[in-house]
């Protein structure tokens, strides 16, 4: 008899657990000076906002869209939202979306404006 062939699969996650967006561990240091969020204020960008291209804010969940110039212009890496949306969003849920709280985390203290 020939033995079965064994098939190893990923464990299905569920966004109930835990969040598919977390932070990855950092293998370098902290960048002294940071730089604001455009959407929620905090001091999360490790680089200037014109050179954040495509950074997830870990306190809103704002993706960084260094080509809508705008707060009125939808923003292609936020699925058509516009940072002022996103600023209200933010404020009444605490993340840029809805499916996004359970993501998001508060700011650390050297992170306040």
């Amino acid at each position: 008899m020939v033995p079965k062939k064994k098939f190893l699969y990923l464990p299905h996650a569920s966004q109930e657990d835990s969040c598919p967006f977390e932070e990855p561990a950092l293998a370098f240091a902290e960048p002294a000076v940071r730089f604001p969020c455009p959407c929620c204020g905090y001091r999360t960008f490790p680089v200037p906002q014109e050179e954040a291209l495509a950074f997830i804010c870990p306190v809103c969940y704002w993706e960084n869209d260094v080509f809508a110039p705008g707060e009125d212009t939808p923003s292609d890496e936020n699925r058509g939202m516009t940072l002022k949306q996103g600023r209200e969003n933010y404020q009444k849920w605490g993340a840029v979306r809805k499916d996004l709280v359970n993501c998001a985390r508060p700011p650390r203290l050297e992170e306040l404006p």
